[in-house]
């Protein structure tokens, strides 16, 4: 279910984008994204067709909780961002859309990080991102299995945005501004991707070399 649920994430911001054009255009991007939702294994959004011939849709198509929680946190993260809004009003946000949804807690943090990473437009303005978002993601991710699903996120969204290059650096700032833990970190990188590990290799035997002369001097 998570790798289509990639996808969709992909064509809802482009169907986002087109409902401004106008009220019978926008009425049927939404039906399309809803009808892709219920059939996970389409490569791409069913045209609604006036033909005879059209393939029958259903009458009433059911929206996506995961696709609607995702796009009111980037909706939320975008307009507090704009602003400066006090991050705990973002936080009441998103967990409104959480409860709205009916979204667990893990696929609350895991759509958080993804709009985080997605809403930075270049890897330079991550430190000022974190700086603002990094009080709420320190609070959604206190214990060691939460910071496991922030970390699991980073290494699908690199994979799949080919932004590996960029891990080692994303990992730095949000461990500089505790949103992560050095041993949570380390235990993760054992088991990541092989790019993952070479890209972030500097980092890690930089944190194993602290971490040693922290055991060390104690």
């Amino acid at each position: 279910a998570r790798r289509w649920w990639r996808k969709i994430s992909d064509h809802y911001k482009a169907v986002v984008s087109t409902q401004s054009t106008g009220g019978e255009e926008m009425e049927r991007a939404e039906f399309n994204r809803k009808w892709y939702v219920r059939h996970p294994d389409c490569s791409e959004f069913d045209e609604i067709s006036d033909s005879s011939d059209s393939t029958p849709v259903p009458s009433d198509p059911e929206p996506d909780s995961d696709v609607g929680f995702y796009g009111e946190v980037c909706d939320s993260f975008k307009a507090g961002y704009a602003i400066q809004k006090d991050i705990d009003n973002v936080l009441i946000e998103v967990n409104a859309s959480k409860h709205a949804y009916n979204i667990s807690v893990a696929d609350q943090l895991m759509h958080s990080t993804r709009a985080l990473l997605e809403l930075c437009p270049e890897i330079k303005e991550f430190p000022k991102y974190v700086k603002y978002f990094g009080p709420m993601f320190m609070k959604l991710a206190k214990d060691r299995d939460s910071q496991m699903v922030i970390l699991d996120e980073i290494e699908t969204w690199a994979l799949e945005k080919s932004r590996v290059a960029d891990t080692q650096k994303i990992l730095h700032i949000l461990y500089n501004e505790d949103v992560l833990e050095e041993s949570n970190i380390l235990e993760w990188a054992d088991s990541a991707d092989d790019d993952i590990q070479t890209s972030i290799d500097k980092f890690i035997v930089w944190l194993k070399e602290a971490e040693e002369e922290s055991s060390e001097s104690d």
